[in-house]
């Protein structure tokens, strides 16, 4: 289904599919990680921003019936309707061409990295097996530019905080070194995971979604007028640099796992 006929799906919530649309985008941005609110101003800035490549979420049609129903009012008058909006992760574009899509933890990384991430969760493995949940609730990057060696290179600082919410593993929630292993192994898992998504989107996408051609920028312009004519050459090798801080600062009503009694 076209863009133009999505816009076309009647919803049960809004008489105006558009504003279904823009509600449920707020709110996932605010709970789903995979997705992220672009206001147009911002989507215009990043097409015409010689650092930045502009990114979107995706929106598709689950259809279990013919198009001409969903089209219609029939749509919103079925307890279970042939056609729903569902949002996908992020669309990669090239200026205003679309050239991929992130999955969603490269998507749940992209938002981590622009400042974008409101809130999230995280499986950590537990040091003997298992899992325990890692609820994100605030996360800050610093993301600096450098020349080094003539070679453009960036520079990443993750701090992130949050709670640990079910664990299903036999630890000892009330020692002090068991929850710095688990801060160790977040971090560690998570720094894998952000050199992969960059990886990834250096070698398939090929284009800077990131804006480390910004930071480059700022750091030396000079230097960022040679680089900017080829910057997704450059972007391509670009060397990045990652180091990731996590803290659990609450353990909410979680105690030890009931697996550590069965022993």
């Amino acid at each position: 289904m076209r863009a133009a006929e999505i816009l076309k799906v009647p919803t049960s919530l809004e008489k105006i599919p558009a504003n279904q649309i823009f509600e449920a985008l707020k709110v996932s941005d605010a709970a789903w990680a995979a997705t992220s609110f672009v206001q147009l101003d911002d989507l215009i800035a990043d097409i015409v921003s010689e650092g930045k490549q502009p990114v979107l979420t995706g929106i598709q049609t689950d259809i279990k019936g013919d198009e001409e129903t969903s089209l219609s009012k029939q749509n919103v008058e079925m307890i279970d309707p042939p056609a729903r909006l569902k949002l996908q992760e992020l669309a990669v574009f090239n200026d205003d061409k679309l050239v991929g899509w992130l999955n969603e933890k490269q998507s749940g990384t992209y938002n981590v990295i622009t400042n974008k991430e409101k809130s999230t969760v995280v499986n950590i493995t537990c040091p003997k097996g298992g899992i325990a949940v890692y609820e994100v609730k605030s996360s800050n990057t610093e993301m600096k530019g450098k020349i080094k060696n003539g070679k453009p290179e960036i520079d990443l600082n993750i701090r992130v905080e949050g709670n640990l919410g079910e664990v299903e593993c036999p630890i000892d929630l009330t020692k002090t070194k068991t929850i710095e292993k688990l801060e160790g192994i977040f971090e560690k898992e998570s720094k894998k995971l952000f050199i992969n998504s960059i990886k990834q989107v250096q070698e398939n996408e090929k284009v800077d979604i990131f804006g480390f051609g910004e930071a480059i920028h700022r750091a030396d312009p000079e230097a960022w007028k040679k680089l900017k004519k080829d910057w997704d050459k450059h972007f391509e090798h670009l060397p990045v640099n990652i180091k990731v801080q996590g803290e659990i600062r609450n353990i909410g009503t979680v105690g030890n796992s009931f697996l550590e009694k069965i022993k």
